[in-house]
């Protein structure tokens, strides 16, 4: 097996654990959301430019109180990530049902309260990180076995 099949295979497995550890973690903030209501404090899309185009980011900051405690959070959706749209208008979309100043139903996760969200939606980032591993993987043991035969 050749060096560059070793650091695939490397890479594919650590990229399985961190979609793993992403799954696992995206699904303990569904699971334990707790509904609360929070005031809208600011919004916006933030433009980011790269070889493969312009990006848009929609970004929602809102307060809440839980337990008597005041909290702060700009997620949109829980786990890693907010997904960035190729047009502004998109971006726009996806925050246009908040409104500043007014309340949303926001998700507190139990036994952390300082991490919550808006949306309760999975995020496609372990499954995308997991397919890669797969790829990273499956191709070197695959090429190994096929030049067997």
């Amino acid at each position: 097996m050749s060096k560059l099949s070793l650091i695939s295979i490397i890479l594919g497995v650590v990229l399985l654990g961190v979609a793993g550890y992403m799954a696992y973690s995206q699904q303990q903030s569904l699971s334990s959301g707790v509904q609360i209501e929070a005031t809208v404090e600011s919004k916006e899309v933030t433009m980011d430019s790269s070889k493969r185009g312009d990006r848009y980011t929609p970004h929602v900051t809102y307060s809440y109180t839980y337990n008597g405690t005041q909290y702060s959070s700009d997620n949109i959706r829980p786990g890693i990530g907010t997904k960035a749209s190729d047009t502004r208008t998109a971006a726009e979309d996806r925050i246009d049902q908040y409104n500043v100043g007014e309340t949303t139903t926001a998700y507190v996760v139990q036994g952390s309260p300082s991490k919550s969200y808006l949306e309760r939606e999975s995020s496609p980032l372990p499954l995308i990180f997991g397919i890669l591993g797969l790829f990273l993987v499956g191709r070197p043991v695959y090429k190994s076995v096929a030049s067997q035969f």
